[in-house]
């Protein structure tokens, strides 16, 4: 028994790293899926998914006039009420399933929350594993062959991310993919990178709260750089 209980102990954390990866390789196929997704919409409708224009739920939800990188895709009770918004308008396209919007290595309860927001139509907002630019930090066109310069003077490459938040003040913020040790980043391109991760470059801070935009700027300008 001592034998078996010492050969358990020296594979369980390799079997943790082998589940770990596949987590991330699932990932990074779901992010391309999302990839050729938006690329189709863009091929027919001149624009990267954005907007549509929603109103404020204060204190809960920001505006947003697709100019505001997010995570949500469907909307709650601010106006327009229930309706697919950011990467959530790919989901009017009968190819794709709104699983493609969650990460297998999401630590939160969204992959089923979520999901069962939109297929009951709830009015209540519904957010993705993925932080999705729209048009934040690019030119404001949209056009998915070239997204222009970011703020800091650099191509706007990045189109989605693994959404990472480690802020602490209220126990809701937080959410991880991949523990935060790893980050997947979709480009323009259709190409999907993973970076580590450890040092929480890419992730929403408590320092943060005060600017979250701002900070999401920060992130895209950072993966930005990365390609």
């Amino acid at each position: 028994m001592s034998i078996i209980g010492l050969l358990v102990a020296i594979l369980m954390p390799s079997l943790s790293r082998a589940r770990d990866q596949a987590k991330l390789i699932s990932c990074m196929s779901n992010l391309h899926q999302v990839g050729m997704s938006i690329l189709s919409y863009a091929h027919d409708q001149g624009v990267i998914p954005h907007g549509p224009d929603v109103q404020p739920l204060i204190p809960y939800l920001e505006a947003n006039d697709g100019r505001l990188a997010t995570s949500q895709i469907w909307t709650g009770p601010q106006r327009p009420m229930k309706q697919r918004m950011a990467l959530g308008l790919l989901l009017t396209r009968a190819v794709n399933v709104p699983e493609m919007m969650y990460c297998p290595g999401d630590d939160s309860n969204d992959p089923v929350e979520e999901l069962d927001k939109i297929a009951k139509q709830k009015i209540s907002p519904a957010y993705s594993s993925y932080l999705y630019r729209q048009l934040q930090e690019t030119d404001g066109h949209g056009r998915i062959e070239a997204l222009g310069r970011n703020t800091a003077g650099g191509r706007a490459t990045a189109l989605a991310m693994d959404v990472n938040s480690l802020i602490t003040v209220d126990p809701s913020f937080r959410r991880t993919n991949h523990k935060a040790v790893k980050v997947n980043v979709l480009y323009a391109d259709g190409g999907v990178l993973a970076f580590d991760h450890r040092d929480g470059q890419f992730a929403l801070r408590d320092q943060d709260l005060a600017d979250l935009a701002g900070r999401r700027g920060e992130i895209l300008r950072g993966v930005d750089a990365r390609r």
